[in-house]
């Protein structure tokens, strides 16, 4: 098992916990973090090598990824796997599902790359190294499939979580900039200046921030203090910090639809470094970045992307989103829209079923 970021390793966890009550004792080894550990990973590395955003990050961590990489074909070579479950990364995944599929190891990658979105190009590589996609987003079986890829829309592993239905706390705001120092480093200066005006503006707030594993608080802490703003720093991830807050600004990616599943309106923020967004604005080809707009099929929730992502825009939109009105409503509505669009599946029991096809031997009674 692959899985690099704070998310994955929580969606990979609980594959393993249902495989094991499915198979009884599977024997796990590859990269993971915290919650895979748990599970009884074998780890091959530290995955924190893989915690990267942009070209730029990649390039200067070029030859420990290799190491990495190549540390891990090895076990692959000795152990011989009975079969490998990817979890999203898929700079790294994708090559590395090509190397596994000339060894013999069938391949089951769960979280999609965003093909749909930008590099379709790798669409090819997918079906040519991937025995079975698992999707997590309806309209990726229809992109995919079409594509002649082996597909399975399994459900979105949020929909597994128990979000409840917290009290509301008024001024409570959550910042969300990201689980890697890359994300850290881009959006929480900015973010934290936001904070600052934003309670100014509004009269005292009181502010929250998850600290993933992995990150450093000190540096965190660092940031907040040159801001001069008072932060919370909480464990958990991004449900700590959401849970029972009034307006999110949260970076693009999973935390958007945390903070959806949650019921929090947010402003959804994103940067990245210059040489990779150049890039990426070639490739891209959706109105929005943000996968709970792309779900909606509209705007739902403010974005700001790159230069735009500045504290006054931060602060003019997340103002709008505090206060009742049309646009904190027409949030709330459509948020809503887009977890009901999701449903109730339960992904890790399909693609423990998935992988359990490769299995020697009848599942556990």
């Amino acid at each position: 098992m692959v899985a690099g970021e704070a998310s994955g390793d929580g969606h990979a966890a609980r594959v393993v916990a249902e495989l094991r009550r499915r198979h009884g004792d599977v024997e796990v080894f590859g990269l993971g973090r915290q919650e895979l550990l748990a599970q009884g990973l074998d780890p091959i590395g530290s995955s924190e090598v893989l915690n990267l955003v942009g070209l730029t990050e990649v390039l200067r961590r070029l030859p420990a990824i290799f190491r990495l990489r190549n540390r891990l074909l090895e076990e692959v070579r000795r152990r011989k796997p009975t079969a490998a479950l990817l979890v999203d990364l898929p700079g790294f995944n994708l090559h590395l599902a090509g190397k596994l599929k000339k060894m013999g190891v069938p391949v089951t990658y769960y979280v999609a790359p965003q093909a749909w979105a930008w590099r379709k190009g790798r669409v090819k590589k997918i079906r040519r190294r991937v025995d079975k996609l698992c999707a997590i987003f309806p309209f990726e079986k229809l992109f995919f499939g079409q594509a002649g890829v082996p597909v399975e829309y399994v459900g979105h592993p949020l929909s597994e979580k128990a979000w409840g239905n917290p009290p509301l706390d008024e001024r409570l705001v959550a910042i969300v900039p990201g689980s890697r120092p890359g994300e850290i480093e881009r959006l929480l200066p900015m973010l934290a200046v936001s904070a600052r005006l934003l309670s100014e503006r509004m009269g005292r707030l009181r502010f929250r921030l998850p600290v993933a594993p992995g990150l450093d608080p000190t540096r965190i802490r660092q940031i907040l203090d040159q801001a001069e703003v008072e932060v919370e720093l909480v464990d958990g991830g991004a449900p700590a910090a959401l849970r029972g807050a009034r307006l999110a600004l949260v970076t693009s990616g999973t935390a958007s639809l945390e903070a959806a599943f949650s019921k929090v309106p947010m402003v959804v923020v994103y940067k990245m470094g210059r040489l990779s967004y150049l890039l990426g604005r070639a490739m891209f080809r959706l109105r929005h970045f943000c996968i709970v707009n792309i779900l909606a099929g509209k705007t739902v929730v403010p974005e700001l992307l790159q230069g735009r992502a500045r504290p006054a825009a931060v602060v003019e939109q997340a103002m709008r989103m505090l206060e009742e009105g049309e646009a904190r409503r027409r949030a709330l509505a459509g948020m809503q829209e887009v977890v009901s669009a999701l449903g109730e599946a339960k992904p890790s029991q399909r693609v423990a079923e998935v992988l359990g096809e490769w299995l020697p031997g009848r599942e556990v009674s």
